[in-house]
């Protein structure tokens, strides 16, 4: 699988001058026709995460140094033999108080597992998981969840209806996520009601149409 640099950019973010590099990449039986850009940069890492596809944005995920991580630059990316699923990093850092009342320097690394056709984050963990590989066919091998599969662990609505998946205060586990992988239609609006009426989450006027 070949990866290619592509030329870094200056843009202006948040009202500050930033660097965007953007990293083409060649998918199983394709051309380059999806990219990874990094930007609104911060040290040496970014805020902002963009997957583009075919010259259009597939999502826009951001993080901060305190809430969520920046996100550090791969530059050889970690995908699925399939090209469809690539592994981000993201380190969250801060001061934290120890029990003698002195504050400390602390980090957390995270790593997410996220879809590049629909930008669905299937996975955000920590520790071991991170460690893990793609296996030949297509899973993620990993130390801490060896029965891990991406199929059973992708947000669906259906999951949440029935209690199966919990929404939480965390990239993977919430309401935003649910609607990038598993977008409402007809065949899961009964369980996107079910939802709706249990958290009183809210719908834009397209997403509401396809529930009627």
């Amino acid at each position: 699988m070949k990866s290619y640099l592509a030329v870094f950019l200056v843009i202006l973010t948040y009202g500050t001058f930033g660097y965007a590099s953007t990293k083409c990449i060649e998918t199983k039986g394709s051309s380059c026709n999806e990219k990874l850009k990094y930007s609104d940069r911060i040290g040496e890492r970014y805020r902002t995460f963009t997957i583009l596809r075919d010259g259009k944005t597939v999502r826009v995920l951001r993080g901060d140094v305190g809430k969520g991580g920046t996100f550090e630059r791969i530059d050889h990316p970690i995908l699925s033999p399939d090209g469809n699923i690539v592994l981000l990093s993201q380190i969250e850092s801060g001061e934290v108080e120890t029990s003698n009342g002195s504050k400390t320097y602390h980090e957390v690394a995270y790593c997410e597992l996220v879809d590049l056709r629909n930008g669905c984050i299937i996975a955000r963990e920590t520790g071991e998981f991170c460690g893990g590989t793609f296996s030949q066919d297509g899973r993620w091998e990993n130390s801490l969840y060896p029965e891990f599969s991406l199929t059973t662990e992708t947000p669906r609505a259906k999951y949440y209806a029935d209690g199966t998946q919990i929404f939480a205060d965390s990239p993977a586990a919430s309401f935003d996520n649910l609607l990038f992988c598993d977008p409402p239609d007809t065949k899961n609006k009964n369980d996107y009601h079910i939802i709706i009426e249990k958290h009183n989450f809210k719908l834009d006027s397209a997403q509401r149409e396809l529930l009627k």
